[in-house]
């Protein structure tokens, strides 16, 4: 394709909000979970890149869009017969950052989105034999394990980037087993410069009918773009998740606790009950009145009501 007419369509989609329904002549359609083309095209324009490096390489669709675009390109990927000539075989969670990525000023990631998604590709869009590639395959690993796994690999090839050059990952969210965010769980290291969304098109799940419709589809992915900004320097943020009991909170109100307190024991309770619920936890250990505390919540908010002597609830 001409590289003044794939700018030209770049031009048009210049917003926060990419939306392209078509795929372009890139690549392999038949791979399962690759990327429209025209998400790389964009990239390589917006950003004046003059050398593309991408891992989790695939069908080959960024290497055919460098064709286009007159762009230096290397790749790499865990298929052990990559599709394209520009492809290394890497296993990119043993292996260290081939020294051909050195120099890129931008690299893309769109890594697999993890088991739930149940789209693995060893031993499926290529051969495994003995079973040793599936064991560094994102796409067959627990969600957990997974973003541990995929944070290694962003901070390992963040650090072989070149100051001023940029990291595009794309990536999506995952409502199976519960909901899974890459973007709230992945690690950003230097400057977070852009968060563009990408539109989906033409997936699988637009022919579904579903039944229960008490969610909001997910037709969206996210393009996260960062910057580095010093040769020695690493700086990220790094995901961390808390668990903290509302009665050892320093935030949390009286009311907050006793509320709390009433709807775990799920009925109508006695003052020496919700106690109980309370009692030997730092909200109670920080005041000496406690008790009466809790007495004076139950009956100042309209929260709770008097069912009878010394039993309360929570009002209807």
């Amino acid at each position: 394709m001409n590289r003044n007419d794939i700018i030209a369509r770049c031009q048009q989609n210049d917003s926060t909000l990419l939306s392209f329904e078509d795929r372009g002549p890139w690549g392999d359609r038949k791979w399962r979970g690759n990327c429209s083309g025209w998400i790389q095209a964009f990239l390589m324009w917006k950003y004046h890149t003059k050398k593309f490096s991408e891992l989790f390489a695939g069908s080959g669709t960024g290497y055919d869009v460098t064709k286009d675009m007159g762009i230096s390109y290397v790749g790499a990927d865990l298929n052990p017969n990559p599709v394209r000539p520009g492809i290394l075989n890497v296993n990119a969670v043993t292996d260290e950052v081939p020294e051909e990525f050195y120099g890129a000023d931008q690299i893309f990631m769109h890594p697999p989105y993890g088991a739930e998604i149940k789209i693995p590709y060893a031993g499926s869009m290529y051969k495994d034999p003995t079973g040793e590639l599936s064991k560094s395959d994102l796409g067959q690993m627990p969600w957990d394990i997974f973003m541990k796994t995929l944070n290694e690999i962003v901070m390992k090839y963040y650090s072989a980037m070149e100051p001023g050059a940029r990291m595009s990952i794309l990536m999506g969210d995952v409502r199976r087993g519960g909901f899974h965010s890459m973007f709230t769980d992945i690690v950003k290291p230097g400057e977070l410069e852009q968060v563009i969304i990408k539109a989906q098109h033409n997936c699988v799940s637009d022919g579904r009918t579903y039944t229960n419709r008490n969610f909001v589809p997910i037709v969206h992915e996210y393009i996260m773009v960062l910057k580095k900004l010093a040769p020695y320097l690493i700086n990220f943020q790094l995901p961390q998740k808390y668990e903290m009991d509302t009665r050892d909170s320093k935030t949390s109100t009286w009311r907050d606790v006793v509320y709390a307190a009433l709807k775990k024991i799920g009925r109508n309770a006695s003052l020496e009950e919700i106690y109980s619920e309370i009692e030997g936890h730092e909200k109670a250990k920080s005041n000496m009145n406690w008790q009466a505390k809790i007495r004076q919540t139950l009956q100042m908010s309209n929260l709770f009501v008097h069912d009878s002597r010394g039993v309360w609830a929570v009002a209807a």
